[in-house]
């Protein structure tokens, strides 16, 4: 039997490949809540999962980009493929029906305590329930205690997120990102119609501060919040491992998150498949997961590198200079089939020259 600690979307879908295979245990007593994410789902969500109707849980579909620089620079793009914005508490109970339709059983309400090893099983305590298993699988969030356990979250760095549902007046089919030189974080305004966004920033410290500036900037103001879905975010390492013997980690667990928008929804989904394989085909996880989306998740931290060093007046150029990048044929989750799109003239200038600057800046 092969345990699954968490049921959000890495961890249900996971359950949906293994069916009878698997047991699925969720702390909480509802699938999907707390929310504590974006929501945000690229085309590549149909790569994975066929849904018959998504108007089950998709709130609103994005159909263009706004990016905003410190200086308010601005480059707004169409996007090739629509963006789904996803209601979470609906989005996770659709993937844990599916692993249930598929045989999963499925426990809520079980909290995991602790886990010990015998001789040929895991011993995992609840609070008021022991089971055995053979395999576990920590899909529970970027604090994992089965990450913890094992000390595979040592040296993990983290940033943090906080987010509000508000009132107000939006362009519901534009997602909007505002980026701060200087501070490294950004912020977002991600419309669930024309009258609720999800408004956010995500950094590495003085959030609540940096988060009345930003509302400041983009004129909201705290009466028009409706709810609070703020976390940690972990941040992607490539030599980090996922396994240890028989217990393994998957999505936010894992730090399958994307350096640059820390997002990760969709990569998380994809490790799960990766996991299914590895586990019904007894082949190296760690290895397939850096041959199938290391390299990518790679690709997006030297990105995320390079952009918290260009500071304000970087941030102007660059975003002048993308105005000649058609953006919306970018997958984020695909990203090397998208390279070619920045293989212009005046952009590979500047990628170098601020690459010359950001490493005096380290000497």
């Amino acid at each position: 039997m092969i345990s699954i600690i968490g049921g959000g979307p890495s961890g249900a879908y996971l359950g949906s490949l293994l069916g009878d295979k698997c047991k699925i245990f969720e702390e909480h007593k509802e699938i999907g809540k707390p929310i504590q994410c974006t929501g945000i789902l690229t085309h590549s969500i149909h790569d994975l999962i066929s849904v018959k109707n998504e108007d089950d849980f998709v709130v609103n579909r994005i159909k263009r980009i706004k990016l905003i620089s410190p200086g308010d620079e601005e480059y707004e793009f169409r996007l090739k493929n629509e963006e789904l914005i996803v209601d979470r508490f609906k989005f996770d109970n659709y993937l844990i029906n599916l692993a249930r339709e598929n045989g999963a059983e499925i426990l809520t309400g079980h909290k995991l305590i602790d886990f010990s090893f015998s001789e040929d099983n895991i011993k995992l305590k609840f609070e008021k329930h022991e089971y055995e298993t053979e395999k576990l699988v920590g899909a529970d969030g970027p604090n994992s205690l089965v990450g913890r356990k094992i000390g595979l979250l040592n040296g993990r760095r983290y940033k943090v997120g906080h987010q509000y549902t508000a009132r107000g007046e939006f362009d519901e089919e534009t997602f909007t990102v505002y980026f701060n030189g200087n501070k490294n974080y950004f912020g977002w305004v991600v419309p669930e119609n024309e009258k609720i966004a999800r408004i956010g920033i995500v950094g590495d410290e003085n959030i609540p501060e940096l988060f009345q500036k930003f509302l400041d900037k983009i004129g909201i103001n705290k009466k028009s919040f409706i709810e609070c879905q703020s976390g940690v975010i972990p941040v992607y390492d490539y030599n980090a491992k996922c396994c240890d013997g028989n217990v393994y980690l998957v999505g936010d667990a894992a730090g399958h998150v994307k350096s640059t928008t820390l997002g990760g929804i969709v990569y998380g989904m994809r490790a799960a498949k990766i996991l299914a394989n590895a586990l019904e085909n007894n082949r190296d996880y760690d290895g397939l997961l850096r041959k199938e989306i290391g390299r990518e998740l790679w690709l997006h931290s030297k990105a995320a590198e390079f952009l918290s060093g260009l500071g304000e007046n970087g941030w102007d150029d660059f975003i002048r200079l993308l105005r000649k990048v058609e953006l919306g044929k970018f997958n984020r989750d695909k990203p090397f089939s998208g390279l070619h799109l920045f293989l212009k003239p005046s952009l590979i200038y500047f990628l170098i020259k601020q690459g010359f600057k950001n490493k005096n800046k380290l000497v």
